[in-house]
């Protein structure tokens, strides 16, 4: 029966190899590389819906502009202000980096929804913080939360890496730290704030974002762990099991 199958059905029955030997290097190259070129393709025009255009670095945004507005009060005042921009149908952003910019928008357009990595959070809050786009802001504040979280978990999980993991963790949260104190993310501040705790200072006193905290916030963090420390040494002393206790609070704001 299979003598009348296409020759290239044939061939793939009868090789001794995996499936992948019998096909032509060329044919992943191209699905690959057709692949590549939709991704790289976000923000096409298009005539039901997109009605204003966005250009960074000479490349082509085209976006809807009732959403610009609903997200950004920046846009929302440029493009419905008494502004020239008012009834301009394309806009340029000199200085931006459209990589950058496409990752933002990403954020706010739901059809161009984008996993967020570190590196994103890096490129993204800076925009997300000078067009006042809240729901932006409010996505990175989730995902640093939600990566330390997994951090301290997997901390928990594979203590023979510890001192390695702490550092990493050290790290990571004084990023957070200078970010909820650079955007002005309150909540997002105090948490962070309350999660430092247990680490000494020696572990990011030398780190690049801790550095970049103002002197009073620096100030706070170290009276806030002072505080932290005498109120565990002073519920250990009043509870029955003290030794233990005591062995507890050490611990953990020792590390």
């Amino acid at each position: 029966m299979d003598e009348h199958l296409p020759t290239f059905w044939h061939q793939i029955i009868h090789t001794k190899g995996s499936f992948a030997s019998t096909l032509n290097s060329s044919d992943f190259t191209v699905q690959s590389n057709t692949s590549l070129e939709m991704e790289k393709k976000p923000f096409e025009y298009d005539p039901e819906v997109t009605d204003f255009t966005l250009i960074v670095e000479n490349q082509k945004l085209h976006v809807a502009k009732a959403v610009l507005i609903d997200a950004s009060p920046v846009f929302r005042k440029m493009l419905t202000g008494e502004f020239k921009e008012k009834n301009m149908s394309e806009l340029e952003l000199p200085g931006k980096k459209y990589s950058s910019f496409e990752l933002f928008l990403r954020c706010i357009f739901p059809k161009e929804y984008y996993e967020l990595t570190e590196s994103h959070i890096d490129e993204i809050l800076p925009l997300a913080d000078e067009y006042e786009v809240k729901c932006v802001l409010q996505k990175c504040e989730h995902w640093l939360l939600t990566q330390f979280e997994l951090k301290e978990a997997n901390l928990k999980v594979s203590p023979h890496n510890m001192y390695q993991s702490v550092d990493s963790n050290v790290s990571f949260l004084m990023k957070c730290l200078y970010y909820g104190e650079r955007y002005s993310l309150v909540e997002f501040y105090k948490k962070c704030s309350t999660k430092a705790l247990p680490y000494k200072l020696q572990r990011y006193k030398e780190n690049e974002h801790y550095q970049m905290l103002p002197e009073s916030r620096k100030r706070q963090l170290v009276e806030d762990r002072l505080l932290e420390i005498e109120r565990r040494a002073k519920k250990s002393r009043q509870s029955s099991g003290f030794s233990t206790e005591l062995h507890e609070c050490s611990s953990s704001l020792f590390l």
